[in-house]
């Protein structure tokens, strides 16, 4: 019968291995440990300084004192505190400009010498007489037309009794204007320098000197801020006559609403 073999056996180098892997786990603890407490102590050096002791007369954490020498005064009010006297510097063309003057102008300013107000016009326009509270603005293009821009105090005239007013003085020369009920010339949106206003517009027909008679069209639109009552009245001669695929009188008109919007109502 054959014997049955036995578990195997460890040969003779194992004793060695385990007791080298031993001092390897012993020195890996060691380096550790070591690591640990140079880190621990990089920590602690770089730590800032506690505070010093509070000073008689200081908040603690306060700045330091200045010796016997330092006040103990409380802190000045804010409205004791001395702003700094000096202004910044600006640009040579800001520092120039007065008040409330707009630096970009999209056309030529006129400006009322009685009432402050402000507005421009475009290259199609020129003036053609002007005082203190009104212009006349003649038309540079093919067409016969004049833009009429007129103020007064609030106190002497509302806004509908102001389009009352210039609608007679063009009556006077055109008897027979009436309104115009037409939708392509309706002025939507009435408005002087963002103030909402009243507009009307009118057909008649014009009498010359000479007796001779002319058809026109008007546009009126009126408005108040309240301390000023404006009034923007634009007369175009034949305004039905056809230029490029439009007609005359809203050609024109296109040309005149630069006064509209860059009209200013002055200083308050």
């Amino acid at each position: 019968m054959t014997a049955t073999a036995g578990p195997p056996r460890a040969s003779g180098d194992a004793p060695s291995r385990l007791r080298r892997r031993t001092v390897l786990i012993a020195f890996g603890l060691v380096l550790g440990a070591i690591l640990g407490l140079a880190a621990v102590g990089a920590l602690l050096a770089d730590a800032p300084a506690p505070p010093p002791d509070c000073a008689p007369g200081t908040e603690c954490g306060g700045p330091p004192t200045g010796g016997a020498e330092a006040s103990i005064a409380p802190a000045a009010s804010a409205a004791a505190v001395v702003r700094p006297t000096a202004t910044p510097t600006l640009p040579p063309a800001a520092a120039t400009l007065p008040p409330d003057t707009v630096g970009i102008r999209a056309g030529v300013p006129w400006t009322s010498a009685d009432h402050g107000i402000e507005f421009e016009y475009s290259d199609w326009w020129a003036v053609d007489s002007s005082d203190g509270s009104r212009v006349d603005l003649v038309f540079q293009g093919p067409a016969d037309a004049l833009l009429i821009v007129a103020s007064v105090a609030a106190s002497e005239a509302t806004p509908e009794a102001l389009a009352d007013h210039w609608f007679d003085q063009v009556r006077a020369e055109a008897p027979d204007l009436r309104v115009d009920a037409g939708e392509p010339n309706a002025i939507l949106g009435p408005a002087i320098g963002f103030v909402d206003g009243i507009g009307r517009t009118y057909a008649g027909t014009w009498t010359t000197p000479q007796a001779a008679t002319i058809p026109i069209g008007v546009s009126l639109v009126t408005a108040s801020d309240g301390r000023t009552t404006t009034a923007v009245v634009l007369v175009v001669w034949n305004p039905d006559e056809q230029t490029g695929s439009t007609w005359m009188q809203h050609a024109v008109r296109g040309t005149a609403e630069l006064v509209l919007k860059t009209f200013r109502w002055g200083p308050s």
